[in-house]
């Protein structure tokens, strides 16, 4: 029993270690402040790309369905020019549906390369996060290393990660 106590971290106010526990246990508990680091995501847009897409591939399948069906079984030339006409404009919207499909896949691709460099400082704030202890006594929360109180402030200093500054993105990138 005294080699528990011993292995307890004090806190630095009331020099105790009865009520000490670390963060991640002490928001188990309902000390919602003590929330961890969110995991930086970025939001990428896409659904317009995919809506403009989908309505290009169903005038396409309109003009196939609808149009062939009422132009074949006539062979006088006329019908013919419009035939290639359908096919034209169908095979432009496949295609037009296709690229615009692929910018969405390239969208999505370089918002996860953006928030990838993120996840440097994710960890190092979640270590920092799961390394901290919360006096219940006191209601303080504390560094166990330095052994010195954290204000809320700088609490949740410690555990934002700024994803709108591109250049600390790009820098911890190239760390």
């Amino acid at each position: 029993m005294a080699t528990t106590t011993a292995q307890q971290t004090l806190c630095p106010v009331c020099h105790q270690a009865d009520q000490v526990m670390k963060a991640p246990k002490a928001y188990e508990r309902g000390v919602t402040r003590l929330a961890p680091p969110t995991m930086p995501v970025l939001q990428v847009r896409m659904m317009g790309y995919v809506l403009i897409a989908a309505a290009l591939v169903g005038f396409g399948s309109f003009f196939i369905l609808v149009f062939s069906g009422t132009a074949f079984g006539n062979d006088s030339s006329p019908t013919s020019a419009v035939q290639l006409v359908q096919v034209v404009v169908t095979i432009i919207a496949i295609v037009v549906a296709l690229v615009l499909s692929l910018v969405a896949l390239l969208r999505v691709v370089r918002g996860d390369m953006k928030s990838q460099r993120y996840l440097p400082a994710y960890d190092e704030a979640l270590e920092q996060w799961s390394n901290l202890e919360y006096c219940k006594r006191d209601d303080v929360v504390f560094d166990p290393r330095t052994n010195k109180t954290i204000s809320d402030a700088a609490l949740r200093a410690m555990l934002t990660i700024d994803t709108n500054s591109e250049s600390q993105a790009v820098a911890t990138a190239h760390q």
